[in-house]
Order: C-alpha cells, then structure tokens, then sequence
C-alpha cells in the first residue's frame, strides 16, 4: 500500500541573530510591541524611548509594506547596530500557480527585469532539496524630500528565491532586499545563506 502524500503546512528558514519573522496576520502589531519591548529594553531610560519610538514606527512601516503586496510572513534585521537596525528585510509571498509551471518559462520571464531593473544573476539552485530560481536584481529609487531634509536616490539590491511547492503548483517566492549599495555584497551572501536554509515543515 502506497502511503498517503504528505502535505507542506509551514517552512522554517535560518534567522541571524538580530532577525525576526513576524506573520503577516491580525497578531502581527502585537508582536512588533514584543519585539521592540525585547530590543530596548536594557538601555537608558532617555534612549530606550526615543529608540522604541523609532524602532516601532520602522518595523511598523516594514510590515505594514509588505502586506500591501500580499506578503504572508516578514523577515526583519530588529537589533540595532549603532542606534539603528541593519537595513536588510526579506518578504515571503505564496504564488498561487506558475503558468505552465516549467522552468523555463520561469526564466524567460525573470530574465526580462522590468523597467528600471537590472537582472544581474540569473540561474537555477537548490533549495530544500529540488530545483528552485534564484534572480539578483539592482534597481534606482528615488527618494522624497521629507521635513525639509534633501531627498536622493537609492540603489536597492534584492536576491528572490522561486521556490516550488511540494504537492502543488504553487510558489514561495522569497523577496530580500537592502537600500544600501555599500552593503550589497555582503548582504547578497547573507540572502543566499538564508535563502538556501529554507525547509519544508510537513503534515
């Protein structure tokens, strides 16, 4: 007797220390309050209000963006490293189908970029344990001026993982993202680590 398919309920991905991953759901301000209770927590009466203030408005924005475009799950660098936590993030979105569900097809379309976006890497890897698409784009933001201080002009580096579903035709498409152009090398690798570590919680 063949046993029955067992069905993905979850995923787990490898958090750096200083990460956190804060579900998209009604519980999700809640948790941003734990979290910034957490981080603040041993520094100076002054300093730790005006970090909770700004740490809650950040990671605030952060999640309240990523449901925008209909992310199920945040990844966010929470610890601050001098008064300020790492710009990175990750946004994990459920695809629902995936055309003809070839890779190739998939390919053809990632490769194109859109416009503004540079594809600089294009290829497929191996993320628990079947094929997935991994794409490495660079694109220009502009920024607006705000409370009269300059605006400018971002160069974001953002590493996706195409992820398959097991049992369905769907995908996990894994978004990691910084504003920061000196830190694009080293947070790419990161990404890349993160990304790879993904696993399947099954039922």
């Amino acid at each position: 007797m063949t046993a029955p398919a067992r069905a993905v309920s979850d995923f787990r991905i490898l958090l750096p220390p200083g990460w956190a991953r804060v579900p998209l759901d009604g519980r999700a301000p809640l948790r941003i309050k734990n979290l910034v209770t957490e981080r603040v927590r041993d520094l100076p009466a002054p300093r730790r209000a005006e970090l909770r203030a700004w740490l809650t408005r950040e990671l605030t924005a952060a999640i309240e963006a990523a449901a925008r475009q209909g992310g199920i799950d945040v990844l966010l660098s929470v610890d601050p490293v001098a008064g300020r936590p790492v710009p990175a993030s990750g946004l994990i979105t459920h695809v629902r189908g995936r055309g003809d569900g070839t890779f190739e097809s998939l390919l053809r379309t990632l490769g194109s970029g859109g416009e503004g976006v540079q594809v600089r890497e294009l290829g497929v890897v191996e993320v628990a344990g079947a094929r997935a698409v991994r794409r490495l784009t660079s694109r220009r933001e502009e920024v607006p001026a705000e409370d009269g201080g300059p605006g400018g002009v971002l160069t974001v580096t953002q590493v996706d993982f195409f992820v398959p579903v097991p049992g369905s035709d769907d995908l996990l498409l894994l978004t990691f993202t910084t504003p920061v152009e000196q830190l694009g090398p080293p947070l790419v690798k990161l990404f890349d680590v993160m990304g790879g570590s993904l696993r399947w919680v099954l039922t």
